[in-house]
């Protein structure tokens, strides 16, 4: 029968001293979307990790914590795992950052202004602003093809130009009038 490996209090604190640093700075790394994973949040999982690593590392090697916790071995091996640990969240907060940002309307929503409101938090936008048919029809592509704005977030003018039956320059017309019009909403960096 194999030996239980757990972790005391004492040996959290010893965890705590010799890679609380680590933690914190791989904590501050992790960023992204506060409201996913904050910065407690990425503490917290970065201890549970660290704990997780030691009970395995005992485990695998059949060693009691004081025998492997001043090891190089054992120093590589935790700091592998909590680096894994942050490029995982990572990952995860990035998919999960393209949930949050996108929002589907379908075309019959789409007049619906209390949907957009309710949505975008625009009621003071649509209010103000005025545009044609064309100009709504260019937001109605962007709002329901997120693969028409590019990594970096410029627009990809030629895709939209396709799906929207037009001449390039005829889009482009359009885009600079929707610059104008939404000029002065824009946020300053």
């Amino acid at each position: 029968m194999k030996k239980q490996y757990s972790i005391t209090n004492d040996q959290v604190e010893r965890i705590r001293k010799r890679y609380g640093r680590l933690i914190f700075m791989i904590a501050h790394r992790i960023g992204g979307d506060t409201v996913v994973n904050s910065f407690d949040d990425s503490c917290q999982e970065l201890y549970i990790t660290a704990c997780d690593a030691c009970e395995a590392f005992g485990r695998k090697q059949e060693l009691e914590f004081d025998d492997f916790f001043d090891t190089g071995e054992f120093h590589k091996y935790i700091k592998s795992c909590l680096w894994n640990k942050k490029n995982n969240t990572g990952r995860n907060i990035t998919k999960k950052m393209n949930i949050r940002r996108g929002f589907s309307l379908d075309e019959d929503l789409l007049g619906d202004e209390s949907i957009l409101t309710e949505a975008f938090d625009v009621s003071g936008l649509l209010a103000d602003v005025r545009m044609n048919t064309e100009c709504k029809d260019v937001l109605k592509h962007l709002l329901n093809d997120f693969s028409l704005i590019k990594p970096n977030g410029n627009l990809n003018v030629s895709k939209l130009a396709r799906v929207m039956e037009k001449e390039k320059r005829d889009v482009k017309v359009l885009i600079s009038h929707l610059q104008n019009i939404f000029s002065d909403y824009k946020e300053e960096a």
